[in-house]
């Protein structure tokens, strides 16, 4: 990946401040539509003889420069990003000049700050409270972000300004958030409820409910959500004893909402890339707090890159990253934008999401934005394997306490809260019953609309009593998908869902063969077609690398380097006491079937570890005898790792570090 060129960024700065900012503004815009939409030919091209352009854009020194760097190209009057310019480096620059242009729009100012318990308030004329992960920005930093809409013309600049997605709010951030505070004591929980429940009105700015919704493609996903509702009509009709409801058009339309969000606006960021080697995997070598914001500085190659965790709604919809708080911060916003009345949800576990209310199935419907999952709960506690303490949900009119809809052990979560918990259980009462008349003293509504949010609530509180003892889904069971491996892998969330599905290529189907093999010393799955002899003649078709990249899903496995005996083995992870870890295959799509099948695989056990081997048929029947996948079109294969005295007792594929061209995994199948 070409590495960033800084300089040029950093030299446009010397323009005068108003033209540096329109320019570098235009050029943002210019670049979000690329990214946004790579495939639109449009938008990869400006004219440089339109008037927009020349004035906003190329009117500053250095610009044409950089934009030559970035990778336009010019000809024949224009400034064209060809189709091979990578993404990625687009993103990058369109980070760093981000960036920049916000500092030299809201230089930092010097403020003390106090932290308090996980708790940051920063001390001035103007003070303002921040929880964990709320970081705020001063009343006087007021900023009006314009993007292109869907639809507009960027290549000729004909854009007309009622054209333009234009991101404003009506009041700055800490005035939409200021509010009188009813919670009294210096409870560390409490606090943090209070602030959490102010923080959520901010959503509530006609103006930038506005700019928001400007951003949605509401044609687009409403006609998804119509076409959905048309196959779930035909479905039901066609089954005309199944039991279940048809969905309305509103909540498909949130289901749509949900993956566009999660696919095309919003980028998870696990650290900041390096500008200058690439490194995906920098070094946070400190948090601090700048101007009531929190920031992230990372490390490498002697760059220094700051990631400035925004609460601020209006900021995320032009950064549009983040991690989960930022992600469900404006996922929530967003919902609000359709209408929708929406929850902001936070966990002490490290985690928040979103809760949205359903007018046909009269509940809160649960939606986690960062795994496009929705109505799945216990995901959590039983997919995640996080121990569930407090978890509430904040809304324009309500807080709730929702922990109950997120744990189906309601008396354990009572034991934990009793051992270990942030307060007492009247005094959070106390707190949320005040909490819930401060928002709904706020609202302007009628006795018989209030007397329903009242009816709203007593229902929702039988609804989780009676969650106690709720069997979990299978998607509940499943693991967490957002982040990279290694994040995962560090916060205990360790189930892996690749779902790769191993089905015959042409040349497979025209051989009748289909063989697989992994090296643990490369970390490398090789498919390949056997010649005449075997190993003599034989092709590789497919190289993929890492263990997991061909695996169906794995829970608590990771790859063990031991650099003193230079060996390598896939194994459990550290603290578990059972791991699994599957390979799925469909022959059956082609027609095909298993007439021979052979199977390497290397395991060593000690201490009285077991590795157990099942092979799983598409009916749900599983054998531990290979013999038993004769005649079968589609199979699982899996693997179960547990026992011994310590979790690296039971190892798969222990091969040293040296012996690259060995495979203690290999699958070949001779199909009929």
């Amino acid at each position: 990946m070409a590495a960033l060129n800084q300089t040029l960024v950093l030299a446009l700065e010397s323009n005068p401040k108003e033209s540096y900012v329109v320019a570098v503004e235009t050029l943002l815009r210019l670049l979000d539509n690329i990214i946004r939409e790579p495939q639109n030919a449009k938008y990869r091209t400006v004219r440089t003889d339109n008037p927009s352009i020349r004035e906003k854009l190329l009117s500053a020194e250095g610009m044409k420069q950089l934009m030559l760097a970035i990778g336009f190209i010019e000809s024949n009057g224009t400034l064209t990003v060809p189709s091979n310019v990578l993404l990625a480096n687009l993103r990058r620059y369109r980070e760093f000049i981000y960036e920049r242009k916000e500092l030299i729009k809201n230089p930092p100012q010097e403020r003390e700050s106090i932290p308090i318990s996980g708790v940051t308030c920063i001390d001035s004329s103007n003070s303002a409270t921040t929880a964990n992960n709320i970081p705020q920005e001063p009343s006087e930093s007021k900023s009006e972000m314009v993007l292109q809409p869907s639809g507009s013309d960027a290549s000729t600049g004909q854009q007309q300004t009622t054209a333009l997605c234009v991101i404003k709010s009506s009041r700055p951030f800490l005035a939409r958030i200021e509010f009188p505070k009813v919670i009294p004591g210096n409870n560390t929980l409490l606090r943090q409820l209070e602030l959490l429940s102010d923080q959520v009105m901010q959503y509530e700015d006609e103006l930038l409910l506005a700019s928001g919704k400007s951003l949605i493609p509401i044609d687009m996903l409403t006609a998804k959500a119509k076409s959905k509702l048309t196959q779930w009509q035909r479905l039901l009709a066609a089954n005309a004893n199944d039991s279940q409801k048809e969905p309305s058009e509103k909540d498909l339309l949130l289901e749509e909402l949900t993956a566009w969000f999660r696919a095309e606006f919003f980028t998870w960021v696990n650290a900041l890339p390096c500008t200058v080697c690439g490194n995906e995997k920098t070094q946070l070598i400190r948090s601090t707090v700048e101007d009531g914001v929190r920031v992230e500085v990372y490390r490498c190659c002697g760059q220094l890159r700051h990631f400035y965790r925004y609460n601020d709604v209006e900021k995320l919809l032009h950064t549009r990253r983040g991690r989960c708080g930022e992600w469900a911060n404006c996922f929530t916003f967003l919902c609000r934008c359709l209408g929708y009345d929406a929850r902001y949800v936070f966990s002490t576990g490290d985690h928040v999401w979103t809760e949205v209310w359903s007018e046909r199935k009269e509940r809160w419907i649960h939606v986690d934005p960062c795994e496009n999952v929705l109505d799945a709960p216990l995901m959590y506690e039983h997919g995640w394997r996080k121990e569930i303490m407090y978890v509430f949900g904040f809304a324009r009119d309500d807080v709730q306490d929702v922990t109950w809809r997120y744990t189906n052990d309601h008396q354990r979560l009572l034991q934990r809260r009793k051992q270990g918990g942030a307060c007492s259980e009247p005094a959070l009462l106390d707190a949320i019953a005040k909490l819930r008349t401060k928002r709904r003293a706020g609202l302007n509504c009628t006795p018989e609309q209030m007397s329903a949010l009242r009816k709203r609530t007593i229902d929702e509180c039988l609804e989780l009593l009676a969650n106690a003892g709720r069997v979990p889904t299978a998607a509940e069971r499943e693991g967490r998908s957002s982040g990279s491996l290694e994040w995962r892998l560090q916060r205990g969330e360790q189930q892996t869902n690749t779902r790769y599905m191993f089905i015959p290529t042409e040349e497979e189907v025209q051989a009748k063969q289909f063989n697989i093999r992994y090296c643990c010393a490369t970390d490398c799955y090789e498919r390949f077609l056997k010649g005449a002899s075997n190993r003599v003649n034989e092709r590789i078709t497919e190289k993929s690398n890492g263990w997991e990249s061909r695996q169906y899903v794995s829970r608590n496995i990771f790859r063990k380097e031991e650099h003193d005996w230079k060996m390598v083995y896939l194994a459990r992870t550290e603290g578990t006491d059972e791991a699994t870890i599957e390979w799925n295959f469909d022959f059956s799509v082609q027609g095909l079937r298993v007439k021979q099948i052979e199977l390497r695989f290397g395991q060593e056990t000690y201490e009285g570890a077991k590795v157990d081997l099942y092979y799983i048929k598409s009916d749900g029947s599983q054998s531990q005898a290979l013999s038993s996948l004769c005649e079968c079109g589609k199979f699982t294969l899996q693997a179960r790792l547990s026992g011994g005295k310590s979790w690296q007792h039971a190892q798969l594929f222990r091969q040293a570090k040296s012996a690259t061209d060995e495979y203690p995994f290999e699958m070949n199948i001779v199909l009929m």
